[in-house]
């Protein structure tokens, strides 16, 4: 008879097959790009597979876990509302200094294509994609990097500690962001749609995906820092930092006019 009560969402997945290790090591097929596209389909797959183990959770945890759930879309919104009332006032006021300048110059562009991110994941039926998400009682594990989850004999799974109630399809950007802002050349589109084949997801999934992988959050990130003057960093520093993130950032993956 299966158990109903837990002490950790941990016990819950050993206990359906899924082992704890302490830690996993990159392999050299990991850290080899030229087959790198093939080796995150398979971490795709890998995640999809966790997926049918954790979703569907009906028991009780001692230790319980976070509701990520549209946590990261809202926190987008309120990013670019404060974005859009700085510029309306730098271009009001005119820049007090170098970096309202850039701003100025490049934050309009920045802030329209994060406009577009979230009008083409409210177009795609966002709130059916959390009502779906809550039905089904989605589990995402959230860390979903090589080192620290891969297939062996089973599945296995270093840290546990970001287990979150979320959309499953957060698991494949969380995965594919970190790859795209280092810069890897992929066809981050053949990925999304495989992890949607696995998942049995359609399109409104896979352009909520892309959407997500589309938005500038690195530039975003450092705007932040500079809005809280979390850092005592130069205008010169800032500006770099600035420039940096949009390299980060990369193309758009929903814009017609930028191709990746």
């Amino acid at each position: 008879m299966r158990r109903f009560f837990y002490d950790s969402f941990q016990d819950y997945a050993r206990e359906n097959g899924i082992k704890k290790v302490d830690f996993i090591l990159k392999t050299n097929d990991t850290l080899n790009k030229r087959l790198l596209e093939d080796r995150v389909i398979q971490q795709l797959q890998h995640i999809s597979e966790f997926h049918k183990v954790s979703c569907g959770f009906n028991g009780y945890l001692k230790r319980r876990i976070n509701n990520d759930t549209c946590k990261l879309v809202e926190e987008y919104k309120v990013q670019i509302k404060r974005l859009c009332k700085h510029l309306e006032r730098i271009s009001e006021d005119g820049p007090k200094d170098k970096i309202e300048e850039y701003l100025l110059n490049f934050g309009e562009k920045m802030l329209n294509r994060a406009q577009s991110c979230i009008e083409v994941i409210e177009e795609n039926n966002y709130i059916d994609l959390i009502s779906r998400s809550m039905k089904k009682v989605e589990i995402c594990l959230t860390d979903v990097d090589f080192d620290n989850l891969v297939r062996l004999q089973t599945l296995e799974v270093a840290n546990f500690d970001d287990v979150a109630y979320n959309l499953v399809e957060m698991d494949a950007y969380y995965l594919l962001s970190k790859i795209k802002r280092k810069g890897a050349s992929i066809s981050y589109k053949k990925c999304v749609d495989k992890f949607c084949y696995f998942e049995g997801l359609k399109e409104d999934s896979k352009n909520f995906i892309l959407a997500l992988l589309s938005y500038p959050h690195e530039f975003m990130r450092v705007y932040e820092k500079y809005r809280r003057n979390k850092k005592s960093w130069t205008e010169e520093e800032y500006i770099k930092r600035f420039d940096n993130a949009v390299k980060e950032d990369g193309c758009s993956l929903i814009s017609e006019v930028e191709k990746c």
